[in-house]
């Protein structure tokens, strides 16, 4: 068997399901803290599972399938499924707290009633945020449908859970009101210290929102210096080994370099098995005959069974398979590609420089090329563009052609016919056909002196020679040669060392920019360069139209636009923790940080709309806006911590990154934490300050109309 991939898709599996499992642990002891009563901690117990099993039946009528994206989809929902079930549970135990004379069954009632319109708006926000990967192309939306539709799926089955579930089982099972705990008697301490230092915030608003400013500034100073890639690496243990060797080599000298190269490896433990391929190359379903080129395809031993991760082991390797000498050649160790998306290249930078002249294009292939080799953040740099193929070329004398009635046409159709052959007729044999082609034998063709004495018909029907009408001389030229859109290009591939793709990539574009090329002559970037690209253009489509579709569906929430555009105003500041924990993590940013971004917009988004439907119902209440706005956080503050928290620990094993197939998600819940992180201070104190500031009714006035009013005393005393 040459390649089997099935062991590390059922690691990865197997270590996804793990990570579900340690995800959902987590998660309950978190809300066990909170709540301090087991009875409570079984009623969301029980809704987990239950809604588990519905969204399971959804994706087995869409067809899906378990894979890395769908269970990693599911790893994220155990964090956010909970969220409307915790809480409802926390409003009905808060109420039945505050009146202990009325039955569980009026308290179960009334709690969900209280919190049943704002988590109903904050769940049609989170799915509309994810709308858009239904509806902008892209590979980046292809990837993660299946991840976003599980997702999505889960929170709609939870809100019905938490609204039709989790009340009759409070009613159920909180027949006898729990004991306070100490836990529960250090919060409302928490909660009163809260209360006085939101008072004090907002005495003055402005400070506390240009402090967050500052935060934000300084996340924007910290973007550049956080690398950029397509898809994170998987650490499956898949390492090639790809020799080449100057064109012309014959198969015997490759399988030398070949063999050397496997003594180095033999009796390495951490080597499963190996496969060389000598004289070609495979891609995709295609073995391609090529004497020059082979490869030594490795598979490691299983993860867990070895210490050092696939990148440290290809760099060990390097070090080793350079002692090789290879004449005129070079072997490249790098990991292998995912199987299946082929716009992601050979490596991970692929420059193409495009024009007219092969030459030329040659010429500036091989400067930049020499530019990646002086750099120490490149590796594995080569050419497309061979040309040391051997040839000979036929050079027309025109003059003497014309003399002779002899075409440059005629020359030409003459040396394809007799060298690459011409078809007159062709063999049947039952149904099929066979052509049949007419050449000079290969034997026939040994020397220059041989093409020379090729017979060449004249105008008059004589023939000549070759020799009489052009003059055949040695020379080497291109192997091939590639064009794209009808334009010829030369590629310069090469992989990052060191550093991430993106951060290669725009130390590659600061280098070509100080290259001089001539006019008509310019330079793309492909592989996971374009996909990057691509990338970001489809990023910033789906945060546009996902911003969008939640502002529509808050502004029908609270009637007005005023809250809505406050609340997604929040939202950046909170991605702002994202860029914080990528620098600090060293990973770089990719498609999958993008379901964090919207994992982070979604709390940031339902913390919003709690604390300001509970101020503005305070306010139309007869409060002033003062009182509200803090009587609000901190009735609020338990169950956003308790649907923070969850979602973050829920992610911790992602981040960690401690079981197979995690190496895809881990920069998406590190991001997500940092995220989520930042998103506790905003809703703590960034949201009721601006509500403050924007909403003033009564109870501390502006001071603006303090000004008024002293300038209207005096008139008065005038």
């Amino acid at each position: 068997m040459v390649e089997n991939q099935a062991d590390y898709v059922s690691a990865a599996l197997n270590g996804v399901r793990n990570t579900a499992i340690e995800a959902a642990i987590l998660v309950m002891l978190v809300i066990y803290l909170f709540l301090g009563s087991w009875r409570q901690v079984l009623v969301v117990l029980l809704a987990l599972p239950t809604t588990l099993i519905l969204n399971f039946g959804i994706m087995k009528l869409l067809g899906f399938s378990l894979n890395i994206f769908s269970l990693g989809g599911l790893v994220i929902a155990i964090s956010v499924v909970l969220d409307n079930s915790i809480i409802v549970l926390e409003n009905i135990v808060r109420l039945r707290r505050k009146l202990d004379e009325s039955e569980v069954e009026e308290f179960a009632i009334s709690g969900t009633t209280e919190v049943g319109p704002a988590i109903i708006a904050a769940t049609v926000s989170f799915l509309a945020l994810f709308v858009p990967f239904l509806l902008v192309p892209g590979l980046t939306s292809l990837l993660f449908r299946e991840l976003i539709l599980v997702i999505s799926g889960i929170v709609l089955v939870s809100l019905l859970v938490a609204l039709t579930l989790t009340p009759m089982l409070s009613a159920l099972l909180l027949k006898a009101p729990a004991k306070e705990t100490r836990f529960e008697r250090f919060f409302d301490r928490l909660t009163q210290a809260y209360g006085q230092y939101l008072g004090s915030a907002l005495q003055k608003p402005w400070r506390v929102v240009g402090g967050f400013f500052v935060v934000l500034a300084v996340a924007g100073l910290l973007a550049p210096g956080i690398g950029g890639e397509f898809l994170p690496p998987m650490d499956d243990g898949r390492v090639v080994i790809k020799v080449k060797l100057p064109t012309g080599a014959a198969l015997n000298e490759t399988n030398k370099i070949l063999h050397r190269i496997e003594k180095l490896l033999e009796g390495d433990p951490l080597i499963k098995s190996s496969f060389t391929l000598v004289g070609g190359k495979v891609w995709g379903l295609y073995t391609y005959e090529i004497a020059n080129e082979g490869e030594i395809d490795l598979q490691l031993v299983p993860r867990h069974s070895r210490k050092l991760s696939t990148k440290q082991y290809i760099a060990r390797l390097r070090s080793k398979v350079a002692k090789v000498p290879i004449a005129g050649g070079q072997a490249m160790v790098s990991q292998m590609k995912i199987k299946g998306l082929r716009n992601l290249g050979e490596a991970d930078i692929e420059m193409k420089v495009r024009g007219d002249d092969v030459n030329k294009l040659f010429g500036l292939a091989k400067q930049a090329a020499e530019k990646m080799n002086e750099s120490a953040h490149f590796t594995n740099v080569y050419v497309s563009l061979d040309l040391s193929k051997p040839e000979y070329r036929i050079k027309l004398d025109r003059v003497r052609a014309a003399e002779l009635g002899v075409s440059a046409a005629d020359l030409a159709n003459t040396l394809r016919s007799l060298l690459s052959g011409a078809v007159p007729t062709q063999f049947r044999d039952g149904d099929e056909y066979y052509n049949v082609r007419v050449m000079v034998p290969e034997s026939g063709i040994r020397s220059r002196q041989d093409i020379e004495n090729l017979p060449l018909k004249g105008s008059l029907g004589d023939y000549l020679r070759i020799r009489d009408v052009a003059e055949v001389e040695r020379a080497v030229g291109p192997v091939e040669i590639l064009r794209e859109n009808q334009v010829k290009e030369v590629i310069v591939r090469g992989d990052a060392s060191g550093v991430s793709v993106g951060q290669a990539l725009s130390e590659l574009k600061a280098l070509m920019d100080q290259m001089e090329r001539p006019a008509g002559y310019e330079i793309q970037y492909g592989g996971q360069a374009q996909m990057m690209g691509e990338m970001q253009r489809s990023a910033l489509s789906i945060l546009f139209f996902a911003v969008f579709f939640a502002f529509l569906v808050l502004a029908v929430q609270f009637n007005r636009l005023k809250l809505p555009a406050l609340i997604l105003a929040c939202v950046p500041v909170s991605l702002a923790g994202m860029a914080y924990a990528l620098f600090l993590t060293r990973l770089p940013l990719g498609a999958t940080v993008l379901i964090g971004a919207l994992v982070v917009t979604a709390a940031t988004i339902n913390d919003g709309v709690l604390l300001f439907t509970f101020a503005d119902e305070l306010v139309e209440g007869g409060r002033p806006s003062f009182p509200a706005v803090i009587e609000a956080a901190k009735i609020r503050l338990r169950p956003r911590l308790m649907t923070t928290l969850p979602i973050i620990f829920g992610l911790v094993p992602l981040a960690l990154n401690l079981e197979e197939g995690g190496d895809m998600l881990q920069p998406m819940a590190a991001a997500a934490i940092g995220g989520l992180i930042l998103v506790l201070p905003v809703a703590l104190l960034l949201m009721p300050c601006i509500y403050l500031i924007f909403t003033r009714k009564g109870g501390h006035p502006d001071p603006k109309e303090r000004l008024v009013k002293k300038i209207a005393a005096k008139e008065n005393e005038l």
